[in-house]
This record gives structure tokens, sequence and C-alpha cells, in this order.
């Protein structure tokens, strides 16, 4: 199979592919994250100004006092992204509470509003959540992030 033909193949299967569990994180309890491996993640800000919220992150990006994710557009979507090696680690990445110089939001560190972290965990290939991912994106236009995998 080249190429072009496994691209194919992977959007075929991505458009058939459902979360086997989907639920809101309660952000006081990461315990809910254990075990799981492979999910796709979206941070949505529920209370606040959109377009305050996006220049609060730029300031804070220029600081570099931390790796933060690229700038797009003012949004009530704040990120969408994807961990497919254990999401607990990746979501106390963005919450703040880890690597400095991992790209991600490093909410406690300049966000004071309100957001909801909502969870979709599935059961496929990395390539097939990556497509999952690009499509939510596309279709959520999130404040921040970029879209396609950390490979490109």
């Amino acid at each position: 199979m080249n190429y072009i033909d496994r691209i194919i193949s992977n959007c075929k299967e991505a458009k058939k592919a459902k979360p086997i569990r989907e639920f809101v994180l309660n952000q006081n309890d990461l315990s809910e994250l254990y075990g799981i491996k492979k999910a796709i993640y979206i941070i949505e800000q529920i209370s606040g100004d959109p377009e305050k919220t996006f220049n609060k992150l730029e300031e804070y990006k220029a600081t570099k006092e931390r790796a933060c994710p690229a700038l797009n557009q003012p949004s009530n979507i704040m990120y969408v992204g994807s961990s497919t090696t254990g999401i607990k680690n990746r979501i106390k990445q963005h919450i703040g509470s880890e690597a400095k110089q991992t790209y991600s939001l490093h909410l406690s560190k300049w966000f004071d509003g309100d957001y909801k972290i909502t969870i979709k965990e599935y059961d496929c290939s990395r390539e097939i959540i990556q497509l999952i991912e690009d499509d939510l994106s596309d279709r959520l236009k999130p404040a921040f992030g970029k879209q396609g995998g950390n490979n490109k």
C-alpha cells in the first residue's frame, strides 16, 4: 500500500472512529485519568472574555518564562490536543504544574477564569487519533496550539 492509499484508508477509519468514553474532567481529581493512554482533550473557557484571555496568554508568552503554544485567534475553545502515551501528564502540563520547556497552556501561571476539560478516550492508532484531533481542531478553531502532530 503506498502513502496516499494509507492516508485515504486512515481517513476512512478516522471518520468511523468513536470515543470509547467521554467525560468532563474534575480538575481536582486527576485520578480519573489514571490508565488512559490514548485520548483527545478539549480545553474550553467557560467564563470571561476570550479576547482578554488571548491577550493575557500573548503577554505571558512574551515573558519566555515557559514554552507556550502558538497563538491563533480569540475563541472560547482554548486548546485541542491529544496524547497516546498517557493523558494525565499532558493535562498536568496544561494546568501548569509541570515542565517549563513543554509547549502547553500552563494555566495556573496566567489564567484566572473558569475552564473545563473534556476527555475523549479512544482505542485506535496514533495516526487515527491525530487525524481526529486535526479534524476537531479545524472545526472548533481553538485560540491556541498548532495543528498536526509533533513529528512534522
